[in-house]
């Protein structure tokens, strides 16, 4: 590594993929945590309503985050590329652009959804009796969403230049601030909901000012001087090019997840709570594919940045096999222990005996994510962010959104209904991105 930048162009796939997804994996688990510790201590105090004011305020913070995470990673891509071109000058540049993007539409998005908060919950048939608190909770972290992007732009940058340390070391003291703050705000001031969110704004600001100062120190290859932040045009349209993409996709996935959750919260509060709490472990449980997915698509974008295809080639194929023997033991664990694993977050029994059917069903997702990660890392990493639209349409809208109403509502299925939508739609990615890789498009150079 120099300059904080690792090579992945040469040497062992298996020990790259494993060397940089672990840091990844580990820096997911942090990042969940945040939301797991919000909803364990929210559940403590607060009760169903409060889980349901986290959770569905939560989810509509990390649509908006999605989709600056899916704009972060054009710039991602690009700096990948660069370094498989041993180009410093195009990596600075890029970097610098992607930051100054970021910061004004952080700034922008907030405003935006300061203003129509109340529309959007109401869109989203927010249960009556949690609405005030799923209010304050995303109203607080929108104002703090300035800090929460870009610590995520942070990640995406490092991730391109092949470090995928850092992120993890400051990710966990700010995951051991949060719960400080978290037990401060909610258990010892009665904040509610508010105290959560609070305590998450809070942490994260601190997470990206002590990562800016340490890199800093260590001479990072990117000096975060006032005039290193400058927009440099042709590097602005190439991360729009390749990122849009992306944010359109994170927002149709996430605008997906938010239609069935309308469904499944007009099934009442218990319901809502439920699928929020199972979607904790679901999360947790996807975690390993989806490091390695990210790992695939940096170590991917920097052998394509090479022209090394078969090495490409073999990095998927890893991949995959890695993320099916993780996605299987995940599977086993939750069919064996579905209840004990709901009772580490929560305590009400209604909300777990609730969950359990809908939390068995949707654990056949981990052995199918672990085909469509690895693959959206291909075709990320190759740089053709705008073909990981289609499969992600299909997955979101087009086939979960209308099997969960159909089971929901014609079939009178209750929340199985809403779980039985989420392999559906998987299923239906794996096919498109499978189709696309043998065609082999994926090789023509975008940059």
């Amino acid at each position: 590594m120099k300059n904080g930048v690792t090579d992945f162009t040469s040497g062992s796939i298996s020990r790259s993929l494993l060397y940089f997804s672990v840091p990844f994996l580990i820096t997911n688990i942090i990042q969940s945590l945040y939301n797991i510790v919000d909803i364990m201590v929210v559940s403590r105090f607060c009760g169903a309503n409060g889980i349901a004011g986290a959770s569905i305020g939560g989810s509509v913070t990390q649509t908006v985050t999605y989709m600056i995470i899916g704009l972060c990673n054009g710039g991602a891509i690009m700096t990948a590329h660069y370094v498989g071109m041993k180009s410093d000058k195009d990596v600075k540049e890029t970097i610098g652009t992607t930051f100054g993007i970021i910061f004004i539409l952080s700034i922008l998005s907030s405003v935006f959804m300061l203003i129509f908060s109340r529309n959007i919950l109401n869109a989203l048939n927010t249960p009556a009796e949690a609405f005030s608190e799923t209010l304050s909770y995303f109203r607080i972290c929108m104002t703090g969403s300035v800090f929460i992007f870009g610590y995520n732009a942070v990640s995406s940058v490092l991730r391109g230049v092949g470090n995928s340390k850092t992120p993890m070391y400051f990710g966990f003291a700010s995951c051991l601030m949060n719960v400080a703050l978290d037990l401060l705000f909610v258990g010892l001031f009665r904040m509610g909901v508010a105290g959560a969110a609070a305590a998450t704004v809070i942490s994260q600001a601190m997470s990206l000012i002590a990562c800016v100062i340490y890199l800093k120190k260590q001479k990072f290859l990117f000096d975060f001087r006032l005039s290193s932040f400058r927009i440099v045009p042709d590097k602005a349209v190439n991360i729009f090019r390749l990122g849009l993409p992306g944010a359109v996709q994170n927002a149709i996935v996430s605008g997906g997840f938010l239609l069935v959750s309308s469904i499944t919260n007009s099934l009442g509060v218990n319901a809502a709570s439920a699928v929020s709490v199972a979607a904790k472990v679901n999360s947790f449980a996807q975690m390993p594919a989806s490091a390695i997915g990210m790992a695939v698509s940096s170590i991917i974008g920097q052998n394509v940045g090479a022209r090394k295809f078969d090495r490409a080639r073999k990095t998927l194929s890893y991949g995959i096999f890695i993320s099916l023997g993780f996605g299987a033991a995940m599977f086993t664990i939750v069919q064996l222990i579905p209840a004990q694993l709901m009772g580490l977050l929560v305590d009400d029994a209604n909300v777990i005996s609730t969950a359990v059917p809908y939390l068995r069903i949707t654990a056949c997702d981990y052995l199918l994510v672990a085909l469509i990660f690895p693959l959206n890392g291909l075709c990320n990493g190759s740089g053709h962010t705008l073909f990981t639209m289609i499969p992600s349409i299909f997955s979101s809208v087009i086939a979960r959104v209308p099997v969960a109403y159909f089971c929901v509502y014609v079939l009178d299925m209750g929340l199985s209904g809403v779980a039985v939508s989420t392999p559906t739609g998987t299923i239906s990615a794996i096919i498109i991105c499978t189709i696309y890789y043998f065609s082999n498009r994926w090789c023509r150079i975008t940059i």
